[in-house]
């Protein structure tokens, strides 16, 4: 139902109306004036605050910091807070943020939220700058540098604001941005220029500290100049071979430089001169120069061991360079890189208090890591070896004949290098379609039969009780026959994946097979001895916590005798942290350790002559009273500490070009430590520490004492 209103009431206050307004038209005169002057007032304070607004954003869209600012007073670096060139239809005004003010409210809404995940990234940086708890600042390290929705100006813009302990932390970071890391700041100098001011800061360097080696080179490189230690005529003989011209002379000047620096007082003056900057301009002018390159990790990890030098690296703007040096296709100069970062990264909670030396490298990890390793694993190469040389995956150059006085040793096959190149789709296509094939191939064979392991052992001393073949069923022979991949240090890229929990540590130290070459007047003899290595390597390995935990050593040629010797003389010592290291240790693996000598170094007098045996050469001896005591020594370490010994043992002689004939570097009987498991192997010298795939018997022996460890370890 409805309700009728009576229509005369209304009629009535319609009647009064007029007679009400104007009774009362001096109230309703004074509300619409009051009305109108505020709506005026409010659009003109309006009008006038987005003028200065739009003035203020305007000066603030490129920003400078100070402290980029060079000689000439011009910034190095601009960057935009956002991207100010979109879709102008969407937009239409400057707000006081230096953003297009968008009229599509989707794009204003997605504005907003980029925004707030900007200020949550600001927020992360305040505590990886500032906080003092290294968990803490860990994990904000890690999501802030791994936060994929950050545009390029965002992370150019945190980076400006980020200490060096967080840039390092950044670099040592899995999966960062690239964006975080701007580039260095370009050097004006010409070529000539840079060489002038190098040759200056040998000069002033030599003056503060001097070296005759340092001496030598700068009186005989730069000859058309005077010098009041030194003159060309009195330069030695070794040095007057030496072939100075303009394509080597920075290699040689980084040589001579990094030689110099040796000592914290050295580097610490090289860094205060100047040094970084004039590093940095070498390598914008020859930054494709890979020795160049490996001159300068090796000068810049030698200044990250000590901690005030660490602002200058960050400084010079290296972190970025480091950052892309760790991806290096050269092995040597990603270790360099790697070690360098590491010494630098203080805030890193589980290696952090540890320093690498010239003579060890972390090869795994190589980032940042939340967990401990259980077991550690050290790499010890012998003559003429390294790193990046003993240890690398085996190739079809390895047999070729080794030179003595033209060795090369740490270079790697051209076409085994792990070089990222861009492909064509088409090619990526085919590349797709042929895994394909080979899976489908592989589903084909089925799981149902035995695949027999590389490099077999001709020989062994357990009576083939040792497995070798495979099972088909197994996802390793599958993964790996199908692997068509390089690896330049198998122990740190396989090992790690097959077993969890292992941190692999590679020594890397100098040795030659003749006197004949130019060595330095001030490394007296007893440093190349065996008891000088070990004193030195033991108390390296000691200061990266080797014996905190258990150790299996992985030992070629000669340093399966520096490991012998450090065991003994860890053995032997009364001092808890140093006797630890023989304690701890679980297992040692000899690749072809002359435990009784070489027929190398036991040359008749003829051979003796043209060659010159050098320090470590003459130790060799066969059957040489210091061997004979050193190996009885370490059979009583054997019965205090029953680790497990591994023996591979060459059947296979090594050609030397100097000689022109082949030569059974270490025989098996020269190699048996009469304990432990010998295998006699179808290799030679310089191939039996590389594995040619995960398949080999040398990498799953490797593998399975190694598990064995950890199983017990845990």
């Amino acid at each position: 139902m409805y309700k009728l209103v009576p229509v005369g009431n209304v009629q009535k206050a319609l009647i009064h109306l007029p007679a009400y307004i104007s009774d009362k038209h001096t109230r309703f005169y004074l509300f619409a004036e009051s009305v109108a002057l505020c709506t005026v007032a409010g659009s003109l304070g309006w009008f006038g605050y987005q003028i200065h607004q739009t003035v203020y954003s305007v000066r603030n869209i490129v920003q400078k910091d100070t402290f980029l600012m060079n000689s000439h007073n011009t910034p190095e670096y601009i960057f935009l807070d956002k991207a100010l060139f979109t879709d102008l239809d969407e937009y239409r005004i400057i707000d006081s943020n230096g953003l297009l003010q968008p009229t599509n409210p989707l794009v204003y809404f997605f504005q907003i939220w980029n925004k707030i995940k900007f200020k949550k990234a600001v927020k992360l940086l305040e505590l990886c700058n500032n906080c003092n708890n290294s968990k803490i600042s860990l994990a904000a390290t890690h999501r802030l540098a791994t936060m994929a929705y950050l545009k390029d100006a965002d992370c150019q813009y945190i980076a400006q604001m980020s200490k060096a302990h967080t840039m390092v932390g950044f670099a040592r970071t899995n999966n960062v941005h690239r964006s975080f890391f701007l580039p260095p700041r370009k050097s004006r100098w010409t070529k000539n220029e840079t060489l002038s001011k190098l040759r200056e800061l040998l000069i002033k360097l030599n003056g503060m500290s001097e070296h005759k080696c340092l001496s030598f080179f700068v009186a005989f490189a730069f000859k058309d100049h005077t010098h009041e230690y030194f003159h060309p005529e009195d330069v030695p003989p070794d040095f007057r071979s030496m072939h100075v011209d303009n394509d080597n002379i920075f290699h040689l000047c980084l040589s001579a430089l990094r030689h110099h620096c040796s000592n914290e007082k050295n580097v610490t003056d090289m860094v205060k001169q100047g040094g970084l900057l004039i590093l940095m301009a070498i390598y914008q002018l020859l930054n494709d120069d890979q020795n160049i390159a490996e001159e300068i990790s090796q000068l810049l990890s030698a200044a990250s061991l000590y901690s005030n030098l660490c602002q200058d690296i960050f400084l010079t703007g290296w972190i970025s360079v480091l950052f892309d040096w760790k991806n290096h296709h050269d092995f040597r100069i990603q270790s360099w890189a790697n070690r360098t970062l590491l010494n630098l990264d203080t805030k890193d909670p589980v290696n952090g208090n540890n320093l690498y030396g010239k003579h060890t490298v972390l090869l795994y990890p190589k980032n940042r890591s939340q967990q401990d390793a259980k077991i550690d694993v050290v790499l010890v190469h012998g003559l003429l070896g390294g790193v990046s040389f003993s240890w690398r995956e085996k190739d079809q150059y390895i047999n070729k004949p080794l030179g003595i006085f033209d060795i090369n040793k740490s270079e790697t096959p051209r076409s085994y290098t792990s070089l990222k190149k861009s492909i064509g789709e088409d090619i990526q296509d085919y590349l797709e379609n042929y895994t394909e094939v080979k899976d489908r191939e592989w589903d084909e064979i089925g799981n149902g039969f035995e695949f027999v392991m590389n490099d077999l052992p001709i020989n062994d001393s357990i009576k083939g009780n040792e497995p070798y073949t495979l099972d088909g069923s197994l996802t390793t022979v599958r993964k790996n026959a199908s692997s068509e991949g390089y690896s330049q240090c198998w122990p740190s890229d396989w090992l790690p994946t097959d077993q969890d929990g292992l941190r692999v540590v590679g020594v890397d130290y100098s040795t030659t097979l003749s006197e004949w070459l130019p060595s330095c007047p001030l490394k007296l003899r007893k440093q190349r001895t065996l008891e000088g290595r070990t004193e030195k390597l033991m108390n390296q390995l000691l200061a990266i916590g080797i014996g905190d935990r258990p150790v299996i050593f992985l030992a070629h040629s000669m340093g399966g005798l520096l490991v012998k010797s450090m065991l003994v003389a860890a053995r032997n010592s009364t001092d808890p942290n140093v006797r630890k290291l023989f304690e701890k240790t679980r297992s040692v693996f000899f690749f072809s350790t002359p435990h009784h000598g070489s027929p190398l170094a036991t040359l008749n007098t003829a051979y003796r002559f043209f060659l010159w045996p050098s320090v470590e050469v003459d130790e060799l001896r066969t059957d040489s009273p210091k061997l004979v005591s050193l190996h009885d020594e370490f059979l009583k370490c054997l019965k205090e500490n029953p680790m497990k010994i591994v023996t591979f043992a060459e059947s296979l002689p090594t050609e030397f070009t100097a000689l022109k004939v082949p030569i059974l570097c270490v025989p098996v009987q020269a190699a048996d430590p009469s304990v432990g498991e010998v295998y006699e192997l179808p290799l030679n010298h310089m191939s039996i520490c590389k594995a040619e795939s995960k398949l080999s018997f040398v990498y799953q022996k490797t593998l399975s004492v190694i598990k064995t460890i950890a199983a017990y370890s845990n």
